[in-house]
């Protein structure tokens, strides 16, 4: 499950070292996962704000708004959230979410796109976040230790915060990814094993500027 996930997102993002490049998917596996993806969409009554862009065994859902691009494995736990239309006049559809769960890992991820009005900067944005983590956790403690995080040529590096939480099942790592782009802001939220807070944290990078990423080079579009 991760390996597809973080193989297709790699890909797109052209961190080729990762992985080697998988085996094509076959008609009936595309097929599979497109079934999956409009599951989803209209699961969320997501029609018209997300579209299907499956073209692989993974099932894969564009914004239509923002760009930003979600690979789905199947599980219980995928799904889109459409957030209702705010007092600040973000209207519907364009404040999305994107849902996952890595059952492997143990890793919850959302994937945020949101086009604010006003758009606050980068580093409000990360500062509502840590505010976020820590009202949810109020024993939340700051990480300090390395992220793999994920930062394109020609662009400022993403802003992160981790804290280090309890949970009933545990000790986690949860983590805040945050840039701005064309007007959007986009936003990762994940949460696995705090054991491996620099395999959580590359999974989030990874999956997240491979969302980023298909928008611009133009791999996003309704096959």
């Amino acid at each position: 499950m991760i390996g597809k996930l973080v193989l297709a997102a790699a890909l797109v993002s052209a961190t080729a070292t990762l992985a080697q490049e998988p085996k094509p998917a076959t008609a009936a596996e595309i097929a599979s996962a497109k079934a999956i993806a409009d599951r989803i969409i209209q699961s969320a009554g997501a029609n018209g704000i997300f579209v299907n862009s499956t073209d692989s065994a993974l099932a894969r859902v564009t914004h239509v708004g923002s760009g930003m691009t979600c690979l789905f494995d199947g599980g219980p736990e995928d799904r889109i959230y459409i957030f209702p239309a705010q007092d600040d006049g973000v209207p519907r559809g364009e404040d999305v979410g994107c849902i996952s769960r890595d059952e492997d890992l143990d890793i919850d991820l959302t994937l945020y796109a949101t086009r604010y009005r006003p758009m606050p900067t980068e580093a409000e944005a990360l500062a509502d976040a840590r505010n976020a983590i820590e009202n949810r956790w109020p024993d939340a403690k700051p990480y300090d230790g390395s992220l793999a995080t994920l930062s394109m040529e020609g662009r400022d590096p993403t802003l992160a915060a981790a804290y280090r939480i309890r949970t009933d099942d545990g000790e986690k790592l949860t983590l805040a990814l945050i840039t701005h782009r064309d007007g959007w802001g986009f936003k990762a939220r994940a949460t696995g094993p705090f054991e491996d807070a620099a395999g959580v944290s590359l999974y989030a990078g990874v999956l997240f500027e491979g969302a980023l990423m298909a928008r611009e080079d133009g791999s996003a579009r309704n096959p």
